[in-house]
C-alpha cells in the first residue's frame, strides 16, 4: 500500500466550530498528523455542542465535535498566557503547517502572527482564514456560515420566504466550502516549500471562497444585468422538472426531463403514453398539468422503486434522501461510505468515510476525535521534552487541563 499523500505532515490546528476544523479533519485523512490545540478556558464551543444525552463528559460527547474532529490528537494550551505562548512556539518548530480562523487580528494580539511563526520555524506555511481576510474594512468582523452565504451573494439565488426574509440553504454552506478551500491553501502551500524551500502566509477569506460558488449567477448579473429569477424546483431549459411526493410521510423524488428524448422514454413509464408527442414548448406551457400526472404516478410508490424505475428508461431521477434514509442508501452501502468508529465516551453511531478515494493508498478512518487533551502528555514531553514537573506547573497554572473550566453545554 503507498503512503497517504501527507504521510510525514505535522499540522497544528488552533481552529474551532465547523469550517476550520472540517478542513484539518481533511488534512488528517489524507495522513497528516493533527494537533488540536484548545484552551482549557476557551476551548471549541463545538465541543459542547449536542452532546450524546445523559454523558457525564459532555465536552468529550458531542456528535458534532466528534464528526470534524476525528483523526487528531488533542492538546490543551492556554495561548494568553506568555508560558502557553512559549510552549506553542516551541511545537512550532515541530510543524510543517499551522493553520487558524480566528478573527482577523487574533493572532496578533496572542503575539503568534506569522513573522513571530517564521521566527521560530523559517519554513512554516501558515493558512489563516478569517471569514473576510485578515485585510480590509470588514477584517475584524466575526464570520459564520450563516452570515458568509449571505454576504457572498448566495441568498439572491434561494430565494425569500413567506415573510420576505431571504433563505439560507439550512446547513451553513459557507462553513465546508470554506473548509476544503482552506485544506488545498495548505496542500498549495506545502508545494510551494518542496519548490522553493520557503514557507508562505496564506490569507483565505471564507467571504470570497463562498462568493466563487454562485458562479453563473455572477456572469449574468456582471455581462447582462440580470435580476435572479427565483423558480423553485422548475429550471429554465429543463421541463418538467420538480420534486414529486412517493408513498409514505415526507417521502420525494426528484426528476428533470432535459430532452425531447427523455420526455417520450418517461411518459410510458408513468402512464401517459397519449403525451408521447408533446414539444419542449409546450410542456413549459403546460407544466402544472405534467407535475400533477407525475405525482399521480410518483404518490402510488416508493421512492427508490420509482427512481430504479426512471433510471432503468433513461430519465434523470433521484429520490430525496433525509438524514436518516441516507445512512441506508445502498449505493453509498455498497462503497463502504458508512463506518463505525468506536469512542470510549459514546454509543456507537455511523459516520461518513473519507470522500477522497485514493484508489492505490486507500485512506481509511483511524480514530475517534481526541478526548480533551488527550496527547498533552505524548506531545509535551515525548516530542517538546518537558518533565512531569513541568506538567504539574503548567497544570497549576491552568494552561493545560484535562477537561475545560467551567465547562457549559449548548
Amino acid at each position: 500500500m503507498k503512503k497517504l499523500p501527507l504521510d510525514g505532515v505535522r499540522v497544528a490546528d488552533l481552529t474551532m466550530m465547523w469550517a476550520g476544523p472540517y478542513a484539518t479533519r481533511i488534512l488528517g485523512e489524507m495522513g497528516a498528523e493533527v494537533i488540536k490545540i484548545e484552551s482549557p478556558s476557551a476551548w471549541d464551543n463545538i465541543r459542547t455542542l449536542v452532546p450524546q444525552p445523559e454523558a457525564t463528559e459532555p465536552w468529550n460527547s458531542s456528535f458534532y465535535f466528534n464528526d470534524y474532529n476525528r483523526d487528531k490528537k488533542s492538546l490543551t494550551l492556554d495561548l494568553a498566557q506568555e508560558r502557553g505562548r512559549e510552549v506553542f512556539l516551541d511545537l512550532v518548530k515541530h510543524c510543517d503547517v499551522v493553520i487558524e480562523n480566528y478573527r482577523a487580528e487574533v493572532l496578533g494580539k496572542l503575539n503568534i502572527d506569522y513573522p513571530v511563526l517564521k521566527a521560530a520555524k523559517q519554513d512554516i506555511v501558515l493558512v489563516s482564514m478569517a471569514g473576510f481576510g485578515k485585510t480590509g474594512k470588514e477584517r475584524g468582523q466575526v464570520g459564520f456560515g450563516p452570515i458568509i452565504e449571505q454576504m457572498a451573494g448566495l441568498a439572491s439565488l434561494s430565494g425569500y420566504g413567506d415573510d420576505g426574509e431571504p433563505y439560507k440553504t439550512g446547513i451553513s454552506y459557507g462553513d465546508p466550502v470554506g473548509g476544503v478551500a482552506a485544506a488545498g491553501a495548505a496542500a498549495l502551500g506545502l508545494i510551494q516549500r518542496r519548490k522553493t524551500g520557503e514557507g508562505c502566509h496564506i490569507d483565505l477569506a471564507q467571504r470570497e471562497t463562498m462568493a466563487a460558488m454562485v458562479g453563473e449567477a455572477f456572469v449574468a448579473a456582471s455581462l447582462r444585468g440580470e435580476e435572479p429569477v427565483h423558480r423553485g424546483n422548475r429550471d429554465a431549459r429543463f421541463v418538467p422538472q420538480g420534486a414529486y411526493r412517493c408513498t409514505g410521510e415526507d417521502q420525494w423524488i426528484v426528476i428533470s426531463v432535459r430532452t425531447d428524448e427523455e420526455w417520450r422514454s418517461l411518459a410510458p413509464v408513468i402512464g401517459a403514453e397519449e403525451l408521447t408527442s408533446v414539444g419542449k414548448v409546450e410542456r413549459a406551457e403546460r407544466h402544472d398539468e405534467l407535475d400533477a400526472v407525475i405525482e399521480r404516478w410518483t404518490s402510488s410508490l416508493d421512492p427508490q422503486e420509482a427512481m430504479e424505475k426512471l433510471q432503468a428508461a433513461g430519465v434523470p431521477a433521484g429520490r430525496v434522501l433525509d438524514t436518516e434514509a441516507i445512512h441506508d442508501d445502498p449505493h453509498l452501502n455498497a462503497r463502504g461510505y458508512w463506518v463505525w468508529l468506536p469512542h470510549p465516551k459514546m454509543r456507537p453511531w455511523r459516520q461518513p468515510s473519507t470522500s477522497w478515494r485514493l484508489v492505490e493508498a486507500n485512506p481509511q478512518l483511524r480514530r475517534h476525535a481526541p478526548l480533551f487533551g488527550e496527547h498533552n502528555r505524548e506531545i509535551l514531553c515525548d516530542m517538546l521534552g518537558l518533565s512531569e514537573e513541568d506538567l504539574k506547573e503548567l497544570e497549576a497554572a491552568g494552561i493545560i487541563a484535562d477537561a475545560p473550566i467551567n465547562p457549559t453545554v449548548g
